[in-house]
């Protein structure tokens, strides 16, 4: 029967390396890396929590957040796009449990098999997700941009064009990261907020992610003030 999964490959041409993240519709993360033009051995598969009614739309904000970091570490070259790809390869069928002992052994054949048959063309996440979803027979959230000149709610405040972008990219199921040159780095998905010191990432609660919010805003409005903080922007 085979099984339909959506994945990428990408390279860090600095250190030679390679990353490569493929979701099966199981909802089963499989991903390998090693050197540059070099089979590797995969890791051992990250299995959805069991039991779980919707594995795959999680396991998708895990792959979106994978994308997010590997090109935060360096892994900034793409190898093989991101693609939705149907393969002949056999899934390995999962344990009612499936972590610890009953978690899923590596699957090489199952990456090789997607490397082989990804297409070599320019793709999006967005749009492999996408795909990807129509064919195991689910439907994508809703990505509705905002529309630049929509009208706010009667008493609401004014929102800044750079917040307004923002909400934009995440209706539109974009990753919001800060820029790759810093060893410390953040990232924000409409699944959540994650902090990251070079490979260390770590996910925020909601009330770590208002109290961050909370504390930046006063730090921005402090520093307004004449004199604040001028030697430290």
């Amino acid at each position: 029967m085979g099984t339909t999964v959506v994945g990428f490959r990408l390279g860090w041409d600095r250190k030679g390396r390679q990353a490569t993240v493929v979701l099966t519709e199981a909802g089963v993360l499989h991903h390998s890396t090693g050197l540059l033009g070099l089979a590797v051995r995969p890791a051992r598969p990250h299995a959805p929590a069991g039991p779980d009614p919707h594995p795959v739309p999680r396991q998708a904000a895990t792959l979106r957040r994978l994308y997010a970091d590997l090109h935060h570490q360096g892994y900034t070259r793409e190898l093989i796009p991101p693609a939705c790809v149907r393969l002949e390869t056999e899934e390995h069928p999962l344990h009612p449990r499936p972590y610890g002992e009953h978690a899923p052994p590596p699957h090489p054949e199952l990456i090789a098999d997607f490397t082989g048959a990804a297409p070599a063309g320019p793709g999006t996440l967005e749009d492999a997700l996408t795909a990807f979803y129509g064919a195991v027979g689910l439907t994508p959230r809703s990505r509705a941009a905002l529309p630049s000149g929509a009208a706010l709610p009667s008493g609401s405040p004014a929102v800044p064009p750079a917040v307004r972008e923002a909400l934009r990219g995440l209706a539109e199921g974009r990753t919001l990261a800060s820029r790759p040159r810093r060893g410390a780095g953040w990232t924000v998905t409409g699944a959540g907020v994650r902090l990251s010191v070079g490979r260390v990432g770590e996910d925020l609660t909601h009330r770590e992610v208002a109290e961050l919010q909370a504390a930046l805003t006063a730090w921005l409005r402090h520093q307004r003030r004449p004199g604040a903080g001028s030697g430290t922007r």
